[in-house]
């Protein structure tokens, strides 16, 4: 917000030396309100101040000099005066509020018989450097609007009352299908959920956002209708988003507009009208208070204020920090009973009191500086140390951390089960930020996508964190995902290394999850093929534990890769931390000392069909090894043509240890025939045998 000084004095002190005027700024600064530069504008310095989303009553000269008075007591604040008015005009127009939630307040001042014209000289120059490039003057009536919007934070709109059907304002909810063409000459199609101004048989008017070009001000109007008027602020931000639809009256109403300035504004802008463009007024206001809210009373307690502070504020000195502020205050036993006023909706709790008192009272220079108090016992959640725990089980494994935003736009990629439990965001920011995330996996493949396109050949990454989801009305989740993304190679390009030496496909990322798994002590997890709707058909598998799937590893489907922009061999896990944060409870992490005897390796190359899961064979050799089995791993799978069709050929590496002793061949062979025998029952043939 830009305050011109010169304005800003027309109701408070304000120092002419330069010095003098930067420790102005610099104390207003250290009360809150920010005066982050002084520019030199065509009427003098001019304040450029930080507005909070907080303190709509800011955005106004007015509302700047009221807090100036409370940060220098010395200093009195002027009281706004909309002047005296001359009635003679006849009232002949009618408000209907249909909308009380909507439109609390709305006042109408008729004027008749005025000459459009040019803005004075001073109001176009108060208006240039308070708006800068965004002022273009349009004439006396309209800019006047303007000016009293800055200078005391209210909206206004001026119609030409002739061209209002039925001479009527009606404050409705728009219905299905009805337009308007705003000043900017742009059709906006309104509905349900937008606030209308409306004569008696259309919109006219986007609602303390734009108003409508067939009723604007005109060198040919004569007679005008002056709105002002309070609008929720929660209905006009929302109209605001869904018209794409931004103004300086927007600005204001979204922050919260002080609903006693209604009648204050309209007569102050009635009197410069008729002092510049002359006319006649009604008398008195056409003001139609259809929700009235009465004032907030907060009782805050004198010494929860001081433990707030860390100060021993005297409570006189608090009652004087808190009445300059405008705040009615009386004494109580032990405690302050506070009236807020209008202007002030940001307070509404103890503990909004006690910082008004830090901040004007005492001062944020004078809070006396203590440490913290000495925290014991404090320790991670459980879900804070899992985290942690499987965060470093996936960085060993050479992936690399990545942290998403929850709030997404409605995902391709989302299965049906994702799009039926989405949680949609009521009042969006934009499409972008419209639902809560159902799946960590479109987030990691966007950041893929971008490494791609960049030329980063290799990408491998994950994330841990919730997804939501909404399981009932009003019951949502938030449940726990470990994921994580995969493509090009493992190991990075140098001379004396290939590019494919450590490729990622599906069996590296195989791999994570087992690391992933051992980390928690989570044994026997089964990998069987299985079905997603962004995978491929025949590189899914689903990952079981104890016969309880808990996620799955693949390789992205075609049309994935190439809808996504991602590289050809894409590949994906995606786990329940929930079903794992549970099972590493149940598991029992154990201990194996160090082998005291050789072992004996063998190879096993059984034929099989295709279609018998190698998790099957793994199980029934397993199985049938006995004891003396230390560990069985895939060495290769031939598939050559001389096994015949649809024939596959695993090699089994078996490895034999004796806790109390050398091993002997007859052992190793006797465990070896009754591996034979398993692998036979289950459809193998033995080469050789």
């Amino acid at each position: 917000m830009k305050i011109p000084v010169a304005w800003l004095r027309e109701y408070i002190d304000v120092p002419e030396e330069t010095t003098a005027l930067e420790a102005f700024a610099d104390a207003l600064t250290m009360a809150g309100l920010e005066v982050e530069e002084i520019l030199a504008t065509s009427v003098g310095p001019t304040f450029y101040t930080k507005v909070t989303p907080n303190r709509g009553d800011w955005a106004s000269v007015y509302g700047t000099a009221r807090e100036a008075a409370a940060v220098f007591p010395q200093s009195k604040l002027k009281a706004l005066n909309a002047g005296e008015m001359v009635p003679s005009a006849e009232m002949t127009a009618k408000v209907t509020v249909e909308d009380a939630e909507g439109c609390p307040r709305y006042a109408a001042k008729i004027i008749r018989g005025v000459k459009i014209g040019p803005a004075p000289d001073w109001i176009q120059q108060r208006l240039s450097a308070a708006l800068g490039e965004k002022y273009k003057t349009i004439n006396n009536v309209v800019d006047i609007t303007n000016y009293v919007m800055l200078e005391l934070g209210q909206p206004l709109h001026a119609f030409d009352l002739d061209t209002l059907a039925g001479g009527q304002i009606v404050v409705r909810q728009a219905r299905d299908g009805e337009k308007v063409t705003t000043l900017d000459g742009t059709e906006r199609l309104l509905g349900p959920g937008v606030l209308a101004i409306c004569d008696a048989e259309n919109p006219i008017a986007v609602a303390g956002i734009m108003g409508g070009g067939p009723t604007e001000i005109t060198d040919k109007t004569v007679n005008i209708l002056l709105e002002s008027a309070h609008f929720d602020a929660g209905s006009i931000r929302r109209t605001s988003k869904r018209l794409n639809l931004a103004t300086e009256a927007s600005y204001r109403y979204e922050r919260f507009v002080d609903p006693a300035l209604v009648p204050i504004a309209a007569e102050r802008a009635a009197r410069l009208i008729l002092e510049t463009a002359g006319g006649t007024a009604t008398p008195g206001l056409i003001d139609v208070a259809a929700k009235p809210k009465p004032p907030m009373r907060i009782v805050a307690r004198v010494a929860r204020i001081r433990r707030l502070l860390g100060a021993d504020v005297d409570r006189d000195a608090m009652v004087e920090g808190l009445e300059r502020l405008g705040l009615s205050v009386e004494r109580s036993a032990g405690a302050l009973d506070v009236v807020v006023p209008s202007w002030r909706p940001d307070l509404t709790i103890e503990d909004d009191i006690a910082e008004e008192v830090g901040r004007i009272a005492l001062g944020y220079a004078n809070l006396p500086e203590t440490l913290p108090p000495v925290m014991t016992g404090g320790k991670d959640s459980p879900r804070g140390l899992f985290t942690t725990k499987a965060r470093e089980a996936l960085l060993r494994a050479g992936l690399q951390d990545a942290l998403t935003h929850s709030l997404v736009a409605p995902s391709p990629l989302a299965t049906p089960d994702e799009a039926d439990h989405r949680v949609t965001i009521r009042a969006a920011l934009s499409p972008e930020l419209s639902s809560l995330r159902t799946s960590l996996v479109p987030n990691l493949l966007s950041i893929v996508a971008r490494a791609h396109a960049s030329g980063l050949r290799d990408s491998a990454v994950f994330e841990i964190g919730p997804i939501y989801r909404r399981e009932g009305e009003g019951v949502y989740a938030e449940p726990l995902r470990i994921t994580g993304v995969l493509a090009g190679s493992a190991m990075p390009q140098a001379w004396s290394i290939k590019p494919d030496a450590l490729t990622l496909d599906f069996y590296f990322a195989k791999g994570v999850v087992e690391d992933l798994l051992r980390a928690f002590s989570i044994k026997d997890a089964t990998f069987a093929p299985g079905t997603h709707p962004i995978t491929h058909p025949g590189r899914t598998a689903t990952v079981s534990v104890g016969g309880e799937p808990i996620g799955i590893v693949a390789e992205l489907s075609q049309a994935t890769v190439e809808s996504g922009d991602l590289p050809r061999r894409t590949y994906i896990f995606d786990l329940d931390g929930d079903a794992i944060t549970r099972l590493s409870g149940e598991a029992k992490a154990g201990y194996t000392p160090l082998p005291r005897y050789p072992a004996v390796t063998r190879d096993l190359a059984p034929v099989f069909a295709v279609s018998v899961p190698y998790a099957d064979i793994e199980k029934a050799a397993s199985d049938a090894a006995g004891p003396l089995l230390e560990s069985l791993r895939l060495t290769d799978v031939y598939t050559g043509a001389n096994l015949g069709e649809g024939k596959k050929s695993p090699t089994l590496r078996l490895t034999f240890r004796s806790a109390t002793g050398t091993l002997k061949d007859a052992e190793v062979e006797a465990a070896l025939g009754g591996i034979r025998e398993a692998l036979t029952a289950l459809g193998g043939e033995l080469r050789g045998a």
